[in-house]
């Protein structure tokens, strides 16, 4: 017979009546033996198993005979979240608010943090990629929200963390809020004319909507075509900004937004859109011509409208490649038709799309600009 001292070494432990082996409870009647491997005594030498019999039956009877269930007990991690939703509440556009989430370790084995998940909006700390948290130990989510500059009545975010528990391996938690206005402006917009005095700058009214009081700490706008006088000094509830327009810079930059800084403590910066209606405008304002051939010449109508009523005469039609030229121009009301003609060159490296930009010269006033895209015609 083999000698099985020499395969492995048995340790057997009287386990109590009633008392929670493995994860569950077990009465005396019933056969139970928790199996754990030890470590080796010597080098190349079998691990030591570690037997608990339940109490109350002999410990040869357990290990010989009828068959027993075994129950491996194994230390495992356990991450239990104490709050998984934070609801902010109310919260104003452009603000940054902070929460926690916090959680423990209930296991019995030390909690990794794989990674940290965040989302839009969202950054994170106090938990890093890698973190391990012992048996009982407890951990904090720090996270700071940085709300966009428009009101949405009700907003989700999600972070997740992957970690090295069993049954959880990735853990969500949820941030609310209902994002809103709390500084009121008007109006909503500015719309700009280039041949009115001040280009018809309306004043910007801003109007505390919490009863908070707040300051003026900056105006800035697109390529500083439009400028504002203030004190950053004045505390109130209610500002009335004058703005002035540079009408040198503004035919340069039809669209732009003008960005007011605060001081309130739910509005940090307000932003009003401006439009500027141009001298010109093109129909179409981007020119598409499919199914090019090579070498062939194709004709396209495109027209420039004068916004300002004025009487106007196109000097030239060009491009940047020279393959447009204009073959004639029609005078209508407030604008002329133009009728031009495009020379298709040969593909470069067989692209299947020639790109160009027409250029409009008006007389005695500026160039208008179109881009050109042609698609050539497939085989």
């Amino acid at each position: 017979m083999r000698d099985l001292s020499r395969c492995c070494r048995v340790m057997i432990f009287l386990v109590p009546v009633g008392v929670l082996v493995g994860c569950q409870s077990k009465p005396a009647s019933e056969k139970s033996v928790v199996v754990q491997p030890a470590q080796a005594a010597e080098p190349n030498q079998p691990a030591e198993t570690v037997v608990s019999v339940q109490a109350g039956e002999p410990a040869g009877e357990a290990l010989s005979g009828t068959p027993l269930t075994l129950d491996a007990s194994v230390l495992v991690p356990r991450i239990t979240i104490e709050e998984p939703v934070v609801d902010l509440g109310q919260i104003g556009t452009d603000t940054k608010k902070t929460g926690k989430f916090e959680f423990t370790n209930t296991g019995k084995a030390p909690l990794k943090i794989v990674q940290v998940h965040s989302c839009c909006g969202v950054t994170t700390k106090g938990v890093d990629n890698g973190q391990e948290y012992a048996p009982g130990e407890k951990g904090t989510l720090e996270f700071e929200y940085l709300t966009g500059s428009n009101p949405i009545p009700e907003i989700t975010r999600e972070l997740r963390m992957q970690t090295n528990d069993p049954d959880k391996k990735i853990v969500s938690f949820t941030i609310k809020a209902a994002v809103v206005h709390r500084v009121e402006f008007s109006p909503a917009k500015l719309k700009l004319f280039l041949q009115r005095e001040n280009a018809a700058c309306e004043d910007i009214k801003l109007r505390s909507l919490d009863g908070k009081p707040f300051s003026v700490a900056s105006v800035r706008s697109t390529a500083n075509v439009i400028s504002a006088e203030f004190d950053p000094n004045a505390v109130g509830t209610e500002f009335v900004l004058k703005l002035r327009a540079d009408m040198e810079k503004l035919p340069r930059n039809v669209r732009g937004v003008v960005s007011i800084n605060l001081t309130h403590p739910e509005c940090i910066n307000v932003r009003v859109p401006f439009d500027v209606l141009p001298e010109f405008t093109v129909n179409p304002g981007h020119l598409v011509v499919w199914n090019l051939k090579e070498g062939q010449a194709v004709q396209q109508s495109i027209q420039i409208i004068g916004n300002y009523q004025n009487d106007f005469e196109v000097e030239s039609v060009s491009s940047q490649t020279g393959a447009i030229t204009l073959l004639e121009q029609k005078k209508l009301e407030d604008r002329r038709e133009l009728r031009i003609e495009i020379k298709v060159p040969q593909r470069k490296d067989d692209t299947p799309m020639m790109t160009d930009v027409i250029e409009v010269k008006i007389k005695d006033r500026q160039t208008v600009s179109i881009p050109f895209r042609g698609i050539y015609v497939e085989g």
